[in-house]
């Protein structure tokens, strides 16, 4: 054995490394479990839905209140048989649910909790490979004072490349579960409670004519909400954005659509760009749009402000952004207080795919600043 395999802090090392791929393991198919889970809670929503539709149709058609001149039968044994035998599926189907949703409970408590040894075993990690290369801690901490003036919200230095990985993947499966949800629940449950009351508007148009114009003014609302839900969900997918148009006007159009939603905030917005002629490639042009609409939509959810600075400034190497509002601030520990799905972490994760930099920071006087760069590779 030769001395160096003989260090105790190789052997520290390498035992180390061991524990974090066993916890980035079990972190990493926990994580597929759960969203497994998760698209079995879905489907399992979607069949309680569709049955308690069915089940409230059934017992409409037992209402004491039919017309006593239709010509339907009156006998409903068959009716009344087939609402209980639903219910009872029904019972059954939301007792699955309960129990499923405390296993992804549970899950999730672990997946915290494997979480947290990855980010300490990584930390150990990095601690001693810079004590085997022999850097000192002298050094470590004159490096991180003068770093102190520009804090990032994670690096690749701060943060192993794998954790991103995850992070973006989470990221991906939440906005497809959210695309999911919205149409499911949005448009075609809207489109199921259509179908069934055109269902019942044809046998009102025999007994109760007034209810039957009552009911398809519901209809006509309803088909109006749809049209606007497929609307949001489209703007959601990037089909509203027209990467065929200069970027620069496309950022001047996404301000002046802001100034019309929000007449009470004062917004100044610049964009330089140095090449007329320039064509970004359309991907760049979307995640530049989706970023500024990240950062406007958090200023007016949470900052109070009633002024808005942006200055652009786009080359044919690098975009360069500066986004800074009047409002109340924003604490430094502001990614540990959102959720992991915020606009705020899709942020952090889309300048990293980038390979860019991002520095968000502020206060009660200054408001908050964010500033994000990243280089455009031919």
């Amino acid at each position: 054995m030769t001395n160096e395999e003989m260090n105790p802090l190789n052997i520290i090392e390498e035992a180390n490394s061991k524990t974090l791929e066993y916890f980035n393991k079990t972190y990493v198919s926990n994580l597929e479990l759960v969203q497994n889970l998760k698209t079995e809670l879905f489907e399992l929503e979607v069949q309680i839905e569709t049955l308690e539709k069915t089940r409230d149709l059934y017992t409409y058609h037992i209402d004491t209140r039919r017309n006593v001149f239709s010509p339907i039968t009156s006998d409903n044994t068959n009716t009344i048989t087939k609402g209980k035998q639903i219910a009872s599926q029904i019972k059954d189907l939301e007792d699955a649910k309960q129990r499923l949703q405390k296993r992804i409970s549970e899950l999730e408590d672990d997946i915290r909790f494997y979480k947290e040894q990855v980010d300490m075993l990584s930390k150990a990690s990095k601690c001693i490979h810079t004590v085997l290369i022999g850097k000192s801690h002298n050094e470590l901490n004159e490096e991180e004072s003068v770093d102190s003036g520009i804090e990032f919200i994670e690096t690749e230095d701060n943060e192993d490349k794998t954790s991103h990985n995850y992070n973006m993947l989470q990221l991906e499966d939440y906005e497809h579960y959210q695309y999911a949800s919205a149409l499911d629940q949005d448009v075609k449950q809207e489109l199921t409670s259509s179908l069934n009351k055109l269902d019942v508007l044809k046998w009102l148009l025999h007994s109760d004519i007034g209810r039957a114009k009552v009911t398809l003014e519901e209809v006509h609302h309803s088909q109006v909400e749809v049209l606007t839900s497929l609307e949001h969900i489209l703007d959601r997918l990037n089909y509203n954005i027209d990467t065929k148009q200069p970027i620069w006007d496309q950022i001047n159009k996404l301000f002046d659509d802001y100034r019309q939603l929000h007449p009470e905030c004062m917004i100044d917005s610049s964009c330089d760009c140095t090449e007329h002629e320039l064509n970004l490639p359309p991907f760049i042009s979307i995640r530049l749009i989706r970023m500024l609409r990240e950062i406007l939509d958090n200023i007016f959810k949470h900052s109070n402000a009633n002024r808005i600075t942006a200055k652009i400034f786009i080359s044919s190497r690098l975009i360069d952004v500066y986004v800074n509002d009047n409002g109340v601030g924003i604490p430094e520990d502001y990614l540990e207080r959102s959720a992991w799905y915020s606009g705020l972490h899709k942020l952090h994760e889309t300048i990293y795919q980038l390979d860019g930099k991002l520095q968000i920071d502020g206060d009660l006087i200054s408001g908050t600043n964010v500033r994000f760069s990243f280089p455009i590779k031919k």
